[in-house]
């Protein structure tokens, strides 16, 4: 329920006064929370009077959840990935049926993904997202398999001493199943595995840094690209051809997609597999990282119009798939027909037709959009616009009552016009066509465990134009094992948002610079990704260097302020010993010294 049908409803029903609403709406917007937490908060209301009234109004039963219990049944029906993004619980089942609290009720995506993934039908009640908080405590609560545990159920499996194993056996098998684990463990997006001239190199990339963990011996390493072939389906005899695959495994309750790719060097081939959690992508708007409520509903409600063009822009890895799939989610609704086209299909999305790009079937982006035009859409997603071909047929698209989103490759957003007219876009077509341009980076956030004040310099501040130099102060993290000395945990996005109104068209249309449009969607309240990211650091989000890292375009930094070192899990080395010419095993002491370095390496993560 949005915060003006809240205030509706609460005022119907003679709940509150005007005045304690007043109140409620000022705390509100001073502290940034939902309306509901403050009512609760400032003690207008009781949980249970507040959510009884919404659960009334929409049609449900509200539902208590002092006494939930844990129980295994329910933590397979939801798991805890799947339990906190869509904020929901288990909390019986009874004759087939599951019976789930959730925040929201009427979020027919989340109900979705559950019934998909429990197999039974699903009544919802609704719960206070912090009753439901407090119950995912306590119903998941040491769940988690230590790195310890898996390690020590490797060795028993393995029998400890191993005097030969053959290189493809069952220690190899377990092996890339710790490794894979483990990256999952430590919310990793990539696995890099990098054969050099005396050592088999593995790194994981986590918040957008890659991370070395300890070496395997190098005999092993054809053993264990082999077993990551057989996994995708690729061809193992094959090793001079660059090859892609996938693969899908359930780890710790949680399915998640491999998409790998092998590519020949000198030292042997490359591999990187990139982990694709479906979990980790459906987050709300709410969940991306605004810097304001004010500035999250202004992209809600270009995305809830009925025609035009949504472009998101940003390098690799800017965290664009996750926002348009939030984007998607939001207005995924059983009365309208959303169809995407995508190079590759990375996450499932209930209720949406996805097609994947296939050039040998014939189906590229041009193509593609062409067809699904004829499908009767209502909202169409194009992975990205990489030619003029697709560029008109997405504009033809949105001129004709469509909602397009896609991508593009641009620093920031007003840069984005410049790329379709480079492309051979005319002015006139984009100004009747574009409804907004967001850009986005993705900053690591300062680990809350080790995260310390300090006063920045006054070479800093002028650098980056932040007033009231006396007063201010930045925040750090120091560094520590839960993040791994780096001082950063988790990411969040920086947004420049430009909504193309009137005035913005007239001047796209008079095919004005780069520089006049952003200065004229400054002064209509566009906020720079530079800007975004000092206001995120003056909150103490993130640091000033990491800002700088993403934001380099925008500002160059030159800063004094003490930096934290990004230091690898663990210094890696070779086993010694060089294997003989034709060797194809595994030796038992190599096997136990490996393991011993990894669970060195385990022990100081956890």
């Amino acid at each position: 329920m949005n915060d003006t049908d809240l205030e509706s409803l609460l005022l119907k029903s003679g709940l509150i006064t005007q005045d304690e609403l007043n109140k409620a709406l000022d705390e509100m917007r001073k502290l940034k929370r939902p309306l509901e937490r403050v009512i609760v908060e400032l003690k207008i209301l009781s949980r249970s009077a507040l959510y009884e009234t919404i659960a009334k109004h929409q049609g449900f039963v509200y539902l208590n959840l002092d006494k939930i219990v844990q129980s295994e049944d329910l933590i397979q029906a939801i798991p805890e990935e799947l339990s906190r993004k869509t904020q929901s619980i288990p909390v019986k089942i009874q004759n087939g049926t599951l019976q789930v609290a959730i925040a929201d009720p009427t979020d027919l995506y989340a109900v979705d993904q559950i019934q998909l993934h429990s197999g039974m039908p699903v009544e919802v009640c609704l719960s206070s997202p912090q009753e439901i908080e407090e119950a995912q405590s306590k119903m998941y609560a040491k769940r988690t398999q230590t790195s310890e545990d898996m390690l020590s159920q490797f060795a028993k499996e393995t029998g400890g001493q191993m005097a030969q194993v053959a290189a493809t056996g069952t220690s190899i098998i377990k092996l890339v199943d710790l490794i894979m684990a483990q990256a999952v463990r430590d919310r990793a997006s990539d696995i890099h595995l990098e054969p050099d001239q005396d050592v088999t190199r593995i790194r994981f990339r986590i918040d957008g840094i890659l991370h070395e963990i300890p070496s395997p011996p190098k005999i092993w390493e054809p053993a264990i690209i082999s077993r990551i072939k057989v996994l995708s389906g690729m061809d193992i005899a094959e090793s001079r051809v660059p090859q892609d695959g996938h693969f899908q495994i359930k780890i710790e309750e949680r399915i998640i997609d491999f998409r790998v790719s092998t590519l020949p060097t000198i030292h042997g081939e490359n591999v990187v597999l990139r982990l694709l959690d479906t979990a980790s992508v459906m987050v709300g708007l709410e969940k991306l990282g605004f810097a304001t409520y004010e500035e999250m509903k202004k992209y809600e409600a270009l995305i809830s119009k009925p025609y035009g063009i949504v472009l998101s822009t940003g390098p690799t890895g800017s965290g664009k798939t996750t926002t348009l799939y939030s984007a998607l989610m939001r207005i995924n609704t059983i009365d309208r027909n959303i169809i995407t086209i995508e190079d590759p299909v990375e996450y499932r999305l209930g209720l949406i037709r996805q097609i994947q790009i296939n050039p040998k079937a014939g189906i590229t982006f041009s193509n593609g959009l062409r067809a699904i035009l004829r499908q009767d859409p209502d909202v169409i997603m194009v992975g990205e616009i990489r030619d003029l071909e697709t560029a008109q047929i997405a504009i033809q698209a949105a001129l004709t009552g469509h909602l397009v989103f896609s991508t593009l490759h641009t620093n920031d957003a007003p840069s984005a016009i410049t790329r379709l007219v480079n492309m051979g876009i005319e002015p006139f077509l984009i100004s009747a066509s574009l409804i907004g341009v967001m850009a986005q980076r993705l900053v690591r956030k300062i680990c809350p465990n080790c995260k310390e004040e300090y006063v920045p310099s006054k070479a800093l501040l002028d650098r980056w134009g932040i007033k009231d130099k006396a007063e201010i102060k930045l925040y750090r993290g120091k560094g520590c094992e839960q993040c791994k000395g780096t001082g950063y945990k988790g990411r969040s996005g920086l947004y420049e948002l430009m909504v193309v109104d009137d005035e913005l068209k007239e001047m796209i249309v008079g095919n004005c610079s780069t520089v006049t449009l952003r200065k004229k969607a400054q002064e209509k309240g566009m906020k720079l990704l530079s800007e975004d990211g000092v206001a995120k650091t003056l909150s103490g989000l993130t640091t000033i260097e990491d800002v700088a890292r993403v934001c380099e375009e925008q500002v160059e930094l030159k800063s004094t302020a003490k930096t934290v070192e990004l230091k690898p899990f663990v210094k890696s080395s070779a086993v010694s010993g060089e294997p003989k010419a034709g060797e194809a095993q595994v030796k038992g002491n190599e096997f136990d010294d490996y393991q011993k370095r990894i669970a060195g390496w385990l022990s100081r993560k956890e």
